[in-house]
């Protein structure tokens, strides 16, 4: 159905609420807001008609098949750097450009909430927290049962040493850890991070944290054979993508007591997880830690990343933010 000269632009926005009054804020002026939630069929009834979307949940993917029903459809932005839950292949077809916020460091360089939230992993299982914490809930009180790991002393190895990764070498370097690193990418490389080979980092590292974007480079970038590098007791961090390691890998390795703890803020195939091997394996095992891919969502950075994209939208169709409001 051809939209009427005297309509506005539809908007689609799909996120936390938060976002959603920064969206109409930005843009309520020169698009009709649809806020819908992050259910796929509601996505794909609400593209139909949509001039542009805005994706702040990524807990949609948005298919081909979706993609090709949205004939009105000449931007996509999503709140996030990485945008695998989105068919680039085939908004790319149309010629439908996709923004992401990779790249984008003016934005970037001052939200920490993800390298925070994987600082908090890394803690929690250096500390065996959740074990510790469900222990007293139940009744106990046994504080020899939940030994700790001290951090001091400890080596980082940290797998991609950008904007995430550098947060986290400044964090350890506050509790003295010392901070190896491998991104064969990076040109300007921080001082506090020793830049040694992949297999040097696996055998030397008594802490791993991958800070990846994903692509079809990295897809599957630490497989059984790098699993079985790491140190005896290594504690493994991935707030990135599960599709970056070989699951099955760390879930062996996990049961066999060479990785001692595992902090993963994301699992493959996400969120239809139910049934995910980890997932089952993290229930009845408390060395595994799994949280839903929380890690930048923290209302300040969802604000400043919402109205940046949804700015850049308006940009897209020669709107000028600043007559917005």
């Amino acid at each position: 159905m051809e939209l009427m000269p005297e309509q506005k632009l539809i908007l689609v926005y799909v996120g936390p609420g938060e976002g959603a009054e920064i969206v109409r804020d930005v843009a309520v002026d020169r698009f009709e807001i649809q806020c819908l939630s992050p259910v796929a069929e509601t996505v794909s009834r609400g593209l139909q008609r949509a001039a542009a979307l805005l994706d702040a949940s990524m807990a949609v993917r948005i298919t081909k098949s979706m993609i090709d029903a949205a004939p009105h459809l000449r931007v996509v932005a999503t709140a996030t750097t990485g945008a695998d839950h989105i068919d680039a292949h085939a908004l790319a077809q149309r010629g439908i450009p996709l923004f992401t916020l990779q790249g984008q460091q003016d934005v970037l360089s001052q939200l920490t909430p993800a390298a925070e939230h994987s600082w908090l992993l890394l803690m929690a299982c250096a500390r065996r927290l959740v074990a510790a914490r469900d222990h007293v809930l139940a009744g106990g009180w046994t504080r020899t049962e939940f030994p700790g790991i001290m951090l001091r002393g400890k080596t980082l190895g940290i797998i991609g040493c950008g904007r995430i990764g550098r947060w986290m070498a400044r964090y350890a370097e506050t509790f003295g850890m010392t901070c190896v690193g491998y991104d064969p990418h990076l040109h300007d490389w921080p001082p506090t991070i020793r830049r040694i080979e992949l297999d040097q980092l696996l055998s030397a590292a008594d802490f791993i944290t991958v800070h990846v974007h994903l692509t079809e480079e990295t897809r599957g970038l630490l497989g059984r054979v790098h699993f079985e590098q790491m140190k005896p007791g290594t504690i493994f961090i991935n707030t990135s993508r599960g599709e970056l390691i070989d699951e099955g890998a760390l879930l062996e390795q996990l049961r066999n007591g060479r990785i001692a703890a595992a902090g993963l803020d994301v699992l493959s195939g996400e969120p239809q997880v139910r049934d995910h091997p980890l997932r089952q394996y993290a229930i009845e095992h408390d060395n595994l830690l799994v949280t839903p891919h929380i890690g930048g969502h923290c209302p300040e950075a969802v604000g400043v990343v919402v109205r940046f994209s949804a700015e850049r939208i308006l940009r897209h169709f020669g709107f000028s933010p600043c007559m917005v409001g």
